[in-house]
C-alpha cells in the first residue's frame, strides 16, 4: 500500500512522511492521522487529463480509482504482478511496463512503474454491479516512490 507516516522515519531513512511496510501498518490499530490512504483522482485532474491527453474521450481515463504498492525489489515487485495475474477474482485488462529498458522515459522524466488496470470479478463486487469498474495499480521500486510528488510523476503531453 502507498502508506504514508506522519513523523516517524521510514524506508530509506527519510524524516517526515515515509512509507512503511503493510504488515507494520496492519498491527498499527487506529490509523486515522498516520496514514495516507490513496483517494480518487480529483475531478479537475480528470477534466484536464480528458481535454489535454484524451480528446475528451472519457474511455482513456482509467485511474479515477487508483492505488500504489510499494517495493523493495524487482524480485518482490514480478512476485506481487504474479499473485495479482494468478488471482480469478481479478481480471487485467492492460499492464503499462515503464520499468522496460524500450519505455520512451522522455515522456516521464525518467520516471518508472508497472501499471496494472485491472476489474474485480468476484461473487461480491458482481452483486453491487461493480465488475465493470477498472481500477489502477501502480507498482513501483522504493526509489522511484521516493521521488513521486503529489501530483503525480508526470502530466501528459499537451
Amino acid at each position: 500500500r502507498d502508506a504514508s507516516n506522519t513523523g516517524e522515519s521510514g524506508w530509506g531513512g527519510q524524516s517526515g512522511p515515509a512509507f512503511v511496510r503493510w504488515s507494520d501498518v496492519k498491527s498499527m490499530g487506529d490509523t486515522k492521522g498516520r496514514v495516507h490512504w490513496t483517494s480518487t483522482k480529483r475531478h479537475g485532474r480528470c477534466i484536464e487529463k480528458l481535454r489535454r491527453c484524451y480528446n475528451n474521450d472519457p474511455s482513456h481515463l482509467l485511474d479515477i480509482s487508483r492505488g500504489s504498492i510499494i517495493f523493495e525489489s524487482l524480485t518482490d515487485l514480478t512476485t506481487c504482478l504474479r499473485e495479482i495475474t494468478a488471482d480469478d477474482n481479478v481480471v487485467v485488462e492492460r499492464v503499462k511496463n515503464r520499468l522496460s529498458p524500450d519505455y520512451a522515459v522522455g515522456e516521464t522524466a525518467g520516471y518508472r512503474d508497472l501499471c496494472i488496470n485491472l476489474r474485480h470479478v468476484s461473487t461480491q463486487a458482481k452483486a453491487l454491479g461493480a465488475e465493470l469498474h477498472l481500477c489502477e495499480v501502480q507498482l513501483i521500486l522504493l526509489e522511484f516512490a521516493l521521488f513521486k510528488t503529489s501530483e503525480g510523476h508526470y502530466r501528459c503531453n499537451p
